[in-house]
């Protein structure tokens, strides 16, 4: 008897089970509201994590909000102020362009960091700092601090950047002035920016500079590198620890001259160094803490493909995003930089089999690029 009755409960409950199974109610919202709901999450919320969901939330995340990770904008500096948003896609062929896109962003200045869905914008005209959200359209200039030692955000002698900490979903800026001294100043980007204050970091002591990178690399959107073009060595930054350093760089052929750069690929700081007229080493810094370089492979790159980097200094100040940015994966390392044989001007290296192809992307001489910098997801 009381097994007859155990066993009616047990199918009684079985409908109640199938009652309480949950129902995806995103899937039934058009796309347009869906990103609206995205848009209202809070700024301290890791919305890039979001693509990750599903594949429609990451066609969603892409498409609308240029989240993807292997991409860059390419800054028009003469006449209008304007950006083109390129993103880059990996296949089994080598590296094409997904999409090109003019952005809407406010024409006050020149793009000079990207991480996540937020700009840092310098205003020349107000010489001040402006953060724009890609996602939800608006902006704000950050809090003025007495700038008394560089005269402005703006000039050739600072360097600033946006830096994001996965772990507590907190945004930084960053502000370092080449001196001599060198000094840092940080601003923690909080839900009332304009309440925020700039805060002064101990800078170790190392030599000032006389003409550094204007843009910093940013590298999984927490470590700033900024390149002290004298004396062969990097201004490097922890900004969850909000520590600085003074990073050396590889040995190398100094007789050559100032022919290298630095920038992001595949989560790491990459070190390109030309060493004859035609051949060059690429480094990748493995250890932050213990300053450990690797290198990574040697390539030949023939002078009539590829835009040389300039060996004057001043040039170096001004041309230094060559190559721009980097592609590593467990299959392929691609480098992707300016070509000369390439009448739209850009094009890719494949490391692997050491072939040069073009990409259609048009960019100008004088153009900039900002590369975009997200947190590791290894």
């Amino acid at each position: 008897m009381e097994m007859g009755m155990s066993i009616s409960r047990k199918e009684s409950e079985l409908p109640m089970k199938r009652k309480r199974k949950k129902v995806d109610l995103f899937m039934f919202l058009p796309d347009d509201i869906l990103l609206d709901i995205l848009k209202r999450l809070p700024d301290d919320f890791p919305r890039y994590l979001a693509k990750y969901v599903c594949r429609r939330w990451f066609n969603i995340m892409t498409n609308r909000i240029l989240l993807h990770d292997t991409s860059f904008i390419i800054l028009q500096k003469t006449g209008n102020l304007t950006a083109r948003y390129v993103g880059i896609r990996e296949e089994e062929q080598g590296i094409h362009v997904m999409k090109v896109q003019d952005l809407d962003t406010p024409p006050i200045g020149i793009i000079r960091s990207w991480v996540n869905e937020f700009l840092l914008i310098s205003d020349y005209k107000k010489q001040s700092l402006y953060v724009y959200n890609l996602i939800t359209k608006e902006g704000s200039y950050l809090p003025e601090r007495n700038i008394a030692s560089c005269g402005g955000y703006c000039t050739i002698k600072c360097g600033v950047a946006l830096s994001f900490n996965l772990f507590k979903g907190m945004y930084k800026v960053v502000h370092l002035f080449m001196g001599p001294p060198i000094e840092c100043h940080i601003l923690i980007l909080g839900r009332d920016i304009v309440s925020s204050k700039w805060k002064k970091i101990h800078v170790p002591c190392m030599n000032g500079g006389s003409f550094y990178s204007s843009n910093l690399v940013s590298v999984q959107g927490r470590y700033i590198h900024w390149d002290n073009c004298i004396d062969n060595s990097l201004v490097s930054m922890d900004m969850v620890k909000e520590e600085i350093v003074d990073m050396s760089v590889p040995n190398y052929d100094k007789g050559f001259g100032f022919v290298y750069t630095i920038f992001e690929m595949g989560g790491y700081l990459a070190f390109f160094v030309e060493n004859s007229r035609d051949k060059a080493d690429i480094w990748i810094l493995k250890d932050f803490e213990r300053k450990k370089w690797e290198k990574l492979q040697s390539i030949t790159l023939k002078m009539s493909y590829y835009s040389r980097l300039s060996v004057s200094i001043l040039d170096r100040w001004c041309y230094n995003r060559f190559p721009l940015c980097g592609v590593m994966s467990k299959r392929s390392r691609y480098i992707i930089l300016e070509c000369k044989s390439n009448n739209k001007g850009m094009c890719y290296y494949d490391l692997k089999n050491g072939a040069m192809k073009e990409l259609d992307i048009h960019i100008n001489v004088d153009d900039g690029c900002v590369v975009l910098s997200s947190p590791s997801t290894r």
